[in-house]
């Protein structure tokens, strides 16, 4: 008997991240699983369209919920309301979502009120900021999830702090999974613009509310940024979050730095396959440089994927630190061990999941 699976969606990184178990669904557990894709509206991209589907062989949503809102507490309870009809109407056997966002708290709650079996992919990462909305997300969720499926062995032991042991999996990371598969596809990757050459430019991006939205934080970004486009080569991939407050607040980027718009998932892994070093705010690009064998420097207080900084090869630089550090980025880059070991998993954590659930 095939088990339906509601699967909760609601940013571009948790469909990318969807995709890997959709494919299995549709292929090789076509007849264990069924699946229905409910897409929250929570962030509204104009790049999520036929194209983005088609290009990464995403299944499109069986569901798309409208909210017209956009504050934390205005998303999660419409998301739950709407959600619910939903429910109502498709009769799962479990709900599964992903990661950290407003989507992921309101299927967690959903899951629970209407006592089905709750899946976390991306289950244990803790920053231990507890201001952060992320954080409360992660923390809900865990506690609310029947399955939990951990990226790392650490996430493993911060759910075991917290007194959650049943049924909790380190599968690896189903961003390798990802990753994989769209670099052994597009294994010719290159890149020929901007005047570039394989291993000489930093990949740039820095996107978090408490970086950009702060100025004097994103002051010392730009201009440690700045600092590093004298002797490097920097592309810089600007969120629009970011260009509205670089605009805002008069903080001039310099014209040696290379500012892009933001790109597609398979340019922004092209850009990382073939630079020098990641210098970033984003978690999902942490991971994605450790996937590519390349240093990243984080510019962050703290981050959840503390296995990479404890091997070297992630440096955490605090932004409101930047002024007296900059000058050490790249001795920090060069200075970082070359070996990566498989922290991640082995790229099989879809397949892994899906097993479990079957059992």
């Amino acid at each position: 008997m095939r088990r339906k699976i509601l699967t909760v969606v609601g940013a571009r990184p948790q469909f990318i991240k969807a995709s890997v178990i959709s494919r299995l669904i549709e292929g090789e557990y076509n007849e264990d699983f069924q699946e229905v894709l409910v897409h929250t509206g929570q962030h509204y991209d104009n790049n999520m369209s036929a194209i983005f589907f088609e290009e990464l062989k995403i299944k499109k949503p069986n569901h798309k919920l409208v909210l017209n809102t956009k504050t934390d507490v205005s998303q999660v309870s419409k998301i739950i309301f709407l959600l619910e009809q939903v429910i109502i109407k498709e009769d799962p056997d479990f709900i599964l979502t992903y990661g950290d966002t407003n989507s992921t708290l309101a299927a967690a709650l959903t899951a629970s009120k209407m006592s089905i079996k709750l899946i976390h992919i991306e289950a244990g990462l803790r920053s231990y900021r507890y201001g952060m909305q992320e954080e409360i997300n992660r923390v809900v969720t865990d506690k609310l999830s029947q399955f939990l499926f951990c990226p790392n062995k650490e996430a493993v032991v911060n759910l075991r702090k917290e007194g959650i042991v049943d049924n909790v999996f380190n599968t690896g990371d189903i961003m390798l999974d990802s990753f994989n598969y769209f670099t052994l596809k597009n294994s010719k990757f290159n890149v020929l613009k901007n005047n570039l050459s394989y291993n000489d430019y930093f990949f740039v991006t820095v996107h978090r509310a408490e970086n950009v939205d702060n100025i004097d934080r994103l002051h010392k970004i730009i201009s440690a940024l700045n600092f590093l486009a004298l002797n490097t080569k920097i592309i810089f991939s600007i969120h629009p979050r970011t260009k509205k407050n670089l605009n805002k607040f008069n903080i001039k980027v310099s014209p040696k730095i290379n500012c892009i718009e933001p790109q597609p998932y398979l340019s922004v892994i092209n850009y990382i396959f073939n630079c020098f070093a990641v210098i970033t705010d984003s978690g999902g690009l942490q991971k994605e440089a450790y996937f590519a064998n390349k240093p990243c420097i984080t510019l962050r207080d703290e981050t959840e994927w503390k296995e990479t900084v404890n091997l070297g090869l992630n440096k955490i630089f605090k932004p409101d630190e930047l002024e007296f550090s900059k000058d050490i980025i790249s001795k920090s880059i060069l200075e970082m061990p070359t070996n990566f070991p498989q922290i991640f998993g082995d790229g099989n954590c879809g397949r892994k999941i899906l097993e479990i659930l079957k059992k």
